[in-house]
């Protein structure tokens, strides 16, 4: 025989149905928002890596242009502009070694 009691309600039924959907609801959210905050990491990361290549390009033309400027025929062309001749056997200045020890106390 079944008993039926219209007026009488489930407390802790209710309850725990409102605890496991208020917790879906939770981890949904907290799903969403780890997930945007996964593309702002990843959208941040390719923005880096572009970054780090326009900063590598630029570092290699600035080493070429270096290399062009301290080239051996660009140096050759500078002393000719500035009237430098090459001095094939140099004098050079000397300094008594033992009194330039005794200057550095």
């Amino acid at each position: 025989m079944t008993i039926i009691q219209p007026k009488k309600s489930n407390l802790f039924l209710n309850a725990g149905i409102i605890f496991i959907i208020g917790g879906l609801l939770l981890s949904a959210i907290w799903l969403v928002v780890l997930y945007n905050r996964m593309v702002n990491v990843t959208h941040g990361m390719e923005n880096a890596r572009a970054e780090i290549k326009t900063l590598q390009t630029q570092n290699s033309e600035l080493q070429e242009r270096i290399f062009t400027l301290f080239d051996n025929r660009n140096l050759l062309k500078l002393a000719e502009e500035k009237s430098l001749i090459k001095d094939r056997n140099p004098q050079y200045f000397e300094v008594d070694r033992q009194w330039s020890l005794a200057s550095q106390y």
